[in-house]
């Protein structure tokens, strides 16, 4: 054997060893694996086999080969083709054709890409795209790339973008199974069960023995029957509110209570869900109450007062039974609070400072003219009766509410 002078590295160094021990053994076969295997042989300075410039990467081949005109799979549309020459050729073999016969070639390298996993979806949307642009007369073609393109879309989650393509697919086409049945998936998960059904109904007349439809038009149906059922408890809920909301109206206005809603003054909405009820079984009208301390800048909530019981009823197992954690050493009681409320005005400046016996009913009070069921709750304040804070606070009312104090305010 003739040892090999030229560069190992090189795939013609390669070649031209062996050619010169064909002339000697005649085997070109042999001579040329048994050329490569001692080119495989060298040993580079970092102790590594050298490798031609023209090979693959052991770790990284496969996404190598995808960079190679003739084994891609996918290319960037907004590529230069032209400065790739053989990429140019190989685009220019893909629009080689009549309209039918390229959108046919598109299709199939549209479904090569969904076969291959979410990582190629875009690539067979891109694909099936080019392919309905092409614009070709075949009908059911074109139909069939609209619906594989929903099918893509479907799977990505682009539920409106699948609806818009099978209704594009089923005009082209209206016996297109599959159009109907990933439009009505699409539909589901939309949850416009209506459609779902409707879609599911025309694929099923297209092909009755269809069992994937079958399937999935019940449980359109079920879902569509659940969400009626809903819909009909939540408008029988709401047509109960509203009656209720006139009964009370009714009862309030019969008893000389106001009521009003004030946008600016919206209870939370930990509060907002209560509102005045009324049982006429036993006339009893319950107005929620928001109790407010301003010492602490705390609050206590009852949900339904009795309008006919006395604030010193409703207060005794709030303020006597167990202290408060804001007032461990339990100095609110009854005995030493006093019950406040603020006269109503949509202007807060204007609102006063009025003192109310615990003796009192709630519907008393709320019969005063200066009294109102504010968005359907009752606020009054709880002042400690021996305190400087709240002698404070008195005071400060008491002062906006002088005549000095209104002159001086002009």
């Amino acid at each position: 054997m003739t040892s090999m002078s030229t560069d190992p590295t090189s795939a013609t160094a390669a070649l031209e060893a062996a050619a010169a021990t064909t002339a000697q053994t005649g085997d070109v076969e042999f001579d040329m694996i048994e050329a490569i295997a001692k080119m495989r042989s060298q040993v580079g300075p970092d102790g590594k086999p050298i490798k031609p410039s023209w090979a693959l990467s052991e770790d990284n081949w496969e996404e190598e080969m995808k960079t190679i005109p003739l084994f891609m799979r996918s290319f960037d549309p907004n590529a230069d083709v032209e400065s790739v020459p053989e990429l140019a050729a190989l685009q220019s073999l893909i629009y080689d054709g009549t309209p039918e016969e390229v959108a046919e070639n598109f299709k199939n390298q549209g479904n090569d890409m969904f076969r291959d996993g979410k990582h190629h979806y875009p690539h067979a949307i891109q694909y099936y795209t080019q392919g309905i642009d092409q614009k070709c007369k075949d009908a059911k073609l074109n139909s069939v790339l609209y619906a594989n393109r929903a099918a893509v879309n479907l799977e990505l989650g682009n539920l409106r973008k699948c609806v818009n393509d099978c209704l594009r697919a089923i005009e082209h086409n209206p016996t297109n199974i599959k159009a109907y049945y990933r439009a009505g998936r699409a539909y589901h998960l939309l949850e416009k069960y209506d459609e779902a059904v409707s879609a599911f109904t025309h694929g099923l007349a297209a092909d009755p023995n269809n069992g994937s439809i079958k399937v999935a038009l019940e449980a359109a149906q079920k879902a569509k029957l659940a969400r009626d059922a809903k819909d009909a408890e939540k408008r029988a809920q709401q047509e109960y509110e509203a009656q209720q909301e006139a009964l009370v109206a009714a009862v309030m206005k019969k008893r000389g209570i106001r009521s009003g809603t004030v946008l600016a003054q919206l209870p939370n909405a930990e509060y907002a869900s209560h509102r005045p009820s009324y049982d006429p079984t036993t006339d009893t009208l319950t107005v929620p109450c928001l109790i407010l301390y301003p010492e602490f800048n705390q609050s206590d909530f009852i949900t339904h007062f009795p309008v006919e019981s006395t604030f010193a009823e409703q207060l005794a197992p709030v303020l006597d039974e167990a202290p408060a954690p804001w007032d461990p050493q339990h100095t609110y009681r009854s005995a030493t609070t006093d019950v406040y409320f603020l006269t109503f005005n949509e202007d807060p400046n204007l609102r006063r400072l009025v003192k109310v016996g615990k003796k009192n009913t709630l519907q008393s009070v709320l019969k005063l003219s200066w009294s109102c069921v504010v968005n359907g709750v009752v606020e009054f304040l709880v002042l400690h009766r021996n305190n400087q804070f709240c002698k404070e606070y008195v005071e400060k009312y008491r002062q906006r509410a002088s005549p000095a104090s209104a002159s001086s305010g002009k």
